[in-house]
């Protein structure tokens, strides 16, 4: 049986594609074929967790900055050891996300993106 980690992150990645699901229908799009809508929902989504990244990082202090540069430059780091560096780093995900996700919609909306 799963850990409750990862049900936490299978529920927030459903969370995440019913708000770009959400989008979309704010936008008034729910009339595009099924095929464009998937393909606008892929793409919205990959372009808001690139959001949601960003927001992370931009959290960490310039020492963390010049840590996770170095790890990234190790073709040996691992996601777990990265998704631990965050995790020591108190870095709130969940403020990354919702600061990322509320400007990201407001662009959407606002035909920014």
């Amino acid at each position: 049986m799963p850990d409750n980690k990862n049900y936490s992150e299978a529920d927030a990645e459903r969370a995440i594609d019913i708000f770009v699901s959400n989008m979309i229908t704010d936008k008034g799009l729910d009339a595009l074929s099924p095929d464009m809508r998937e393909r606008l929902h892929q793409q919205l989504r990959e372009k808001l967790d690139e959001q949601i990244e960003q927001a992370a990082i931009r959290m960490l202090s310039d020492a963390e900055l010049l840590k996770l540069e170095k790890m990234m430059d190790d073709d040996n780091t691992s996601d777990s050891q990265i998704e631990a560096f965050f995790d020591n780093a108190g870095v709130d995900y969940g403020v990354a996300a919702e600061q990322a996700m509320l400007a990201f919609r407001e662009a959407f909306l606002r035909e920014e993106i």
